[in-house]
């Protein structure tokens, strides 16, 4: 009776929170998914067969008598179940951290153009590397990278001879030959200074494209956050006719928000417009 109102959805999502007390919900959600769904589709609310560019329902229990109903639109929602990329840490990974990474590139990056967009051999920069946690992911993909950090890089990462390693400040560091296919940062350091090194970087053309994190206070993260998106979002729009700005808060980060910059032409092939 909730959505007897909405919009023709395409498909219907029955999902939880993800606490402990939400997954104990998953038996009775998986239960009731296929009557529900049945409903929604003799009130001619859920297509019996999902469409494309159609709304998805959201069906979000907090107890088995309680739930939030609303839809998302499928230009701006996630591909995956309760919106978490479930990703297994490597059995050689030097830290947690990798997954951070690897999640980002699957994320904003589509499957189909990471051929294009990360390829071997592009060179890259990690400033902030130690232990290794993002270089373990570029050079997975056969990225040769500059590990940037007075800190350590793990030994395993150094052996594989894609990794040319430099102990100095990430803030003063410059690329050994003058600019990189991509840029990453996750390092401990005031959001706003990380922004701006980001920036200074890829206005000055000495990166194409750059992901990095922004560690965030434990309260009023938002206002933290916005007013250093839309400086980002200015600066590009005066000196690029065309770029892809994104961030998000990923599963696998804690306190802090993943965004990616992409600027280089090839790597823009696909975008018919900005995408802030």
């Amino acid at each position: 009776d909730a959505a007897k109102d909405f919009t023709l959805c395409s498909e219907l999502r029955v999902e939880t929170p993800d606490t402990n007390e939400g997954k104990e919900l998953l038996t009775f959600c998986k239960k009731i998914s296929t009557p529900l769904k049945k409903a929604l589709e003799k009130q001619n609310t859920v297509l019996r067969e999902p469409k494309a560019n159609r709304p998805v329902m959201h069906v979000l229990f907090l107890a088995n008598n309680t739930a939030y109903v609303g839809h998302s639109y499928s230009y701006n929602n996630s591909p995956f179940f309760m919106g978490i990329l479930r990703l297994r840490m490597p059995n050689d990974g030097p830290s947690r951290s990798t997954l951070k990474l690897d999640e980002a590139f699957n994320v904003f990056i589509p499957e189909q153009q990471r051929e294009s967009r990360v390829q071997a051999g592009m060179r890259s920069v990690d400033l902030g590397a130690c232990p290794g946690g993002w270089c373990y992911q570029l050079i997975k993909r056969k990225l040769v990278v500059e590990a940037v950090d007075h800190g350590e890089v793990a030994s395993n990462l150094l052996a594989s001879g894609l990794i040319e390693y430099y102990p100095q400040d990430g803030f003063l560091y410059q690329p050994q030959q003058g600019n990189v296919d991509w840029l990453v940062c996750d390092m401990i350091e005031q959001p706003t200074r990380v922004s701006e090194l980001m920036l200074s970087w890829i206005i000055s053309g000495k990166a194409n494209a750059c992901i990095f994190n922004l560690k965030l206070p434990m309260s009023k993260r938002h206002k933290v956050v916005l007013p250093i998106l839309n400086r980002l979002k200015e600066q590009l729009s005066d000196k690029f006719g065309k770029f892809v700005l994104q961030a998000k808060h990923l599963y696998h980060n804690r306190d802090e928000v993943t965004v990616v910059i992409i600027v280089n032409s090839q790597m823009l092939h696909s975008y018919s417009e900005n995408k802030p």
